[in-house]
């Protein structure tokens, strides 16, 4: 009888492994997320290690394809560049790596060698996907972006040089009407002060905000006058029923006797000529400008600053790109949530507005 139950017992083990090893009846060890020796890796249903995309309810991963493991940071995938971040989700949004500013669609690819509306604002990412900043020159102009990438525009103050970008993002060159007044920016794009001279007529810009001077100006102690187009006058002028003589220089005869032509004049303290001697003179009339009539005297324009001047004298300074979230991860919804670089703190901004590769820049 114990030999019965001897055999019965041996017959059933050797069953129980015939069973466990039999092709019809594999086993695995693990599915899904496994960490191996420090990387993660995924093992779909047969036991196999999962290569390339993988779409989970957090987002999407992409396993190496030579040895399976989890990506993390940039890959480049059919051609196509793309951000992971720590912990293995594609990155969409704005997103800080070793102290550069990117930006992933957000379907997840990189943003390159274009042009990128974020919120209303414009950036340029450069063609390593970088976030472009100070001077760029693309087709023949010159842009400026500021520490935050965002394309300057109207006034910018930058170091002690105030330059004018246009609507569409250009520096400004030559005579140019802002708001009503002229400036004038040389070929490096520099708005002039003092005197300039086109060969013909001589002009005075404020040397305060950098403005065409008209009508009387003192300057360094002299009076001048500049008629309606901002030329400097010289000679014999008629003013208010009143003459005035303007010598070679520009400079106003005052408080003296001068003799002009071979005749004696006299004029008074204010520049008028006292006498009654007929004068051909050239008449003229008073324009008048937002800047003080005295070149030493203050001016609105003393509250410039160098960081985010819009309107000549400056507002608001510009904040720095923020250290905070990359980003929210990839879904199938078309908009997401992401952090943009001019923002402050932890607040986030819909991309929703985002012109996708938008390759033409500001209008």
């Amino acid at each position: 009888m114990k030999s019965v139950w001897r055999f019965t017992g041996m017959a059933a083990l050797l069953l129980s492994f015939a069973v466990l090893f039999s092709p019809a009846a594999e086993v695995f060890a693990a599915t899904g997320w496994v960490s191996e020796s420090g990387n993660w890796v995924y093992y779909d249903a047969d036991g196999s290690i999962h290569k390339g995309w993988i779409q989970t309810s957090d987002g999407f991963y992409y396993m190496d394809l030579s040895d399976g493991q989890m990506t993390k940071g940039f890959k480049k995938v059919d051609d196509t560049w793309y951000y992971f971040k720590d912990d293995g989700l594609m990155a969409t949004g704005w997103i800080k790596d070793d102290g550069k500013w990117y930006y992933c669609m957000d379907d997840g690819k990189l943003v390159q060698e274009s042009w990128l509306k974020v919120d209303n604002n414009y950036y340029f990412m450069r063609g390593t996907g970088e976030l472009a900043t100070g001077w760029r020159k693309m087709d023949d102009a010159w842009y400026y972006f500021k520490a935050d990438g965002r394309c300057a525009f109207k006034w910018m103050l930058i170091g002690e040089t105030w330059y004018y970008l246009g609507t569409d993002g250009k520096m400004m060159t030559g005579w140019q009407a802002v708001e009503n007044e002229y400036y004038y920016f040389d070929a490096n794009g520099v708005m002039r002060t003092g005197w300039l001279s086109d060969g013909t007529n001589k002009y005075y810009m404020d040397a305060t905000r950098g403005n065409l001077s008209y009508g009387w100006k003192q300057i360094d102690g002299g009076w001048y006058f500049f008629d309606t187009s901002g030329h400097m006058m010289t000679g014999w002028i008629h003013l208010k029923n009143k003459y005035y003589y303007l010598g070679t220089d520009g400079i106003m005869v005052a408080g003296t006797t001068q003799s002009i032509d071979g005749t004696d004049y006299t004029f008074n303290s204010d520049g008028s000529y006292s006498g009654s001697a007929s004068i051909s003179a050239t008449e003229v009339t008073e324009k008048t400008t937002n800047s003080s009539s005295s070149s030493s005297s203050s001016s609105s324009s003393s509250s410039k600053n160098n960081n985010d001047a819009t309107t000549g004298p400056g507002v608001k300074n510009s904040s720095s790109p923020s250290s905070g979230s990359s980003g929210s991860p990839a879904s199938s919804s078309s908009s997401s949530s992401s952090s943009s670089p001019s923002s402050t703190g932890s607040s986030s901004s819909s991309s929703g507005t985002l012109t996708v590769g938008e390759t033409s820049g500001p209008k």
